[in-house]
């Protein structure tokens, strides 16, 4: 199995996801709190696997994002949504959606964690910005 079998089988995941997310109904302030890591004191944590597909389906984005902010963020909205990792389509900060976050980012990162294991894909999982700085620049493919 390839590796574009395996992306196929991530987007699963995520269909699977924002099924749940209709269900629940967070509410987005279109704040791109998200986005702003350091600001808002939380980090985005990502395994091998999405980084490959965000990076296998989006440009780079521009150089220069500041310190703590997703390089991604582009006049206030993610410039990467369609294929953004499994903690950004998680986090919102509606606060009636908060005890429902972590449970769900569990479950749909066990799912994305078996793919690693049965496509043969190594599995690290690592702060986001780290793991992008450290990837170098041509998708794993």
């Amino acid at each position: 199995m390839g590796r574009e079998e395996a992306f196929r089988e991530l987007e699963a995941v995520y269909a699977d996801l924002e099924r749940e997310l209709a269900a629940l109904r967070p509410r987005c302030d279109l704040s791109s709190r998200c986005c702003r890591f350091t600001e808002f004191g939380h980090q985005l944590w990502t395994s091998t696997l999405e980084l490959d597909y965000l990076r296998a389906h989006e440009p780079p984005p521009p150089e220069g994002a500041p310190a703590g902010v997703c390089p991604y963020l582009k006049e206030g909205r993610c410039g990467a949504r369609d294929h953004r990792m499994l903690g950004c389509r998680i986090f919102f900060c509606d606060p009636g959606y908060k005890d429902a976050m972590g449970p769900l980012y569990e479950k749909h990162h066990r799912a994305v964690k078996a793919l690693h294991a049965r496509h043969g894909i190594p599995y690290r999982y690592g702060e986001f910005l780290s793991m992008r700085a450290n990837a170098g620049a041509s998708p794993q493919r």
